[in-house]
């Protein structure tokens, strides 16, 4: 069994007030770029604003998942951000985005990467979940919330 909480690092929880998309973005990818496992920052920050470019990350639920599969990637890194007043991504119910989760994996982690894109789907399907993360006060408060998932 997959536990998405062993992926989350507490230096990658971003509180965040950014009120658009691609600030957003930019915040979590200067977040995540302090990982040992972003090998190439400017080709992962490329990549991630390509894939959005493609269509929109945002699945609905006032989720969005931002994902790429690169080499510059040694490993599966994860950003999470929460937003309170939510943040117009375009998403699949039109409806604003609260949490997102910023995955960057190697291009060779075809199968966990989507083991983990499935288990973050399934984890913020609960809407009280959802709404105990956006209403966290901090990042810990944030990863206590997926103890054991």
């Amino acid at each position: 069994m997959i536990y998405l909480r062993q992926y989350l690092d507490p230096a990658y929880v971003v509180l965040l007030e950014e009120e658009n998309k691609e600030d957003v973005l930019n915040r979590l990818i200067d977040s995540l770029v302090t990982s040992p496992n972003i090998l190439d920052k400017e080709t992962f920050r490329k990549e991630v604003f390509k894939r959005e470019g493609i269509i929109s990350t945002g699945i609905g639920l006032g989720i969005a998942i931002p994902h790429v599969k690169i080499k510059e990637v040694k490993d599966i890194t994860i950003c999470v951000g929460v937003s309170r007043k939510g943040i117009e991504w375009g998403a699949l119910d039109n409806q604003p985005v609260h949490i997102v989760f910023l995955i960057a994996g190697n291009a060779g982690q075809h199968e966990l990467y989507l083991r983990l894109l499935s288990k973050i789907v399934l984890v913020l399907k609960n809407a009280a979940r959802r709404n105990k993360i956006i209403q966290a006060k901090n990042g810990k408060d944030v990863l206590d919330l997926f103890t054991n998932l």
